[in-house]
């Protein structure tokens, strides 16, 4: 792995040469990936941590091909997402939460189904991003509300089986909680008539043994249990009581994927009122 790049943040600089030290192949590896060698930019999302963009990279993907050996290449104009790194000093947010949560998952196991190239940096706002893999269809969440109904059920088990498979290796490798785990924050891809869908947007992740403030509801509100809306139990640093956040998220994934119980556009109701159908 070259060392002749910088971002021109130390934080930056540090995190990527850790992850780059751990990289087990060519594939995997992550770079410094210079912002004029991204093309036809385009917003696409946006979420509660930054807005979400496409490109074309011009110089693509890291692949190793096998002929008769394997052999380094790349797949140029690589279509990719970028994802801006977001700070806050009122919330002391770690602007590289995210992606260190996400290169944590990826290190730790070999399953992790989310591709990510690097960061980046657009040298006239100064905005950093994350530069991930592409998901065509978007989220989960909108590829169900434009295509429920075409969807078999075995299709839907599918999707179901994908990503309980993955959260688990989340939990039980990674030691995280994803803590945000919604239809919203999973994409979906279509490739030669292959879905496959990736747990994404870590934003608000924990490793199983960090403390979480009393008091503090996190995530979608539709998808938070009950007893953490009313107020009846708190988020505590118990590894029990955060993967039961994790796992009520799926049972409400699950009736959103097989009821469609979600048609509402706006998944991020306010809790008063949740809080008052509650009681």
């Amino acid at each position: 792995m070259t060392t002749k790049w910088t971002s021109r943040n130390k934080d930056i600089d540090d995190c990527m040469k850790m992850f780059q030290l751990r990289n087990r192949n060519f594939e995997d590896a992550i770079e410094w990936i210079p912002f004029d060698r991204l093309s036809h930019i385009k917003k696409i999302g946006k979420g509660g941590f930054g807005s979400v963009y496409s490109a074309t990279w011009l110089d693509g993907i890291r692949k190793a091909e096998k002929i008769d050996s394997y052999k380094k290449s790349r797949i140029l104009n690589s279509i990719v997402a970028l994802k801006t790194l977001t700070s806050s000093k009122e919330n002391n947010f770690d602007p590289l939460k995210e992606f260190k949560s996400l290169m944590t998952c990826k290190v730790q196991y070999y399953n992790t189904k989310l591709a990510i190239y690097g960061i980046t940096q657009n040298a006239e706002t100064k905005e950093y991003f994350i530069v991930f893999q592409y998901a065509n269809n978007g989220s989960l969440y909108k590829y169900l509300r434009k295509n429920f109904d075409r969807l078999t059920w075995q299709a839907k088990l599918q999707i179901l089986k994908d990503i309980s498979l993955e959260l688990g290796r989340i939990h039980e490798y990674a030691k995280y909680i994803h803590a945000d785990f919604h239809s919203g924050n999973i994409l979906h891809d279509q490739c030669d008539d292959k879905n496959i869908s990736y747990i994404a947007d870590l934003g608000l992740s924990k490793k199983l043994d960090e403390l979480v403030s009393k008091g503090e509801v996190y995530g979608v509100m539709p998808y938070v249990a009950p007893e953490v809306l009313s107020g009846e139990q708190q988020f505590t640093k118990e590894a029990e009581c955060q993967l039961d956040k994790d796992l009520l998220m799926v049972t409400s994934l699950i009736q959103n994927l097989l009821l469609r119980s979600s048609k509402g556009k706006d998944q991020s109701l306010h809790p008063k009122p949740l809080i008052a159908m509650l009681n």
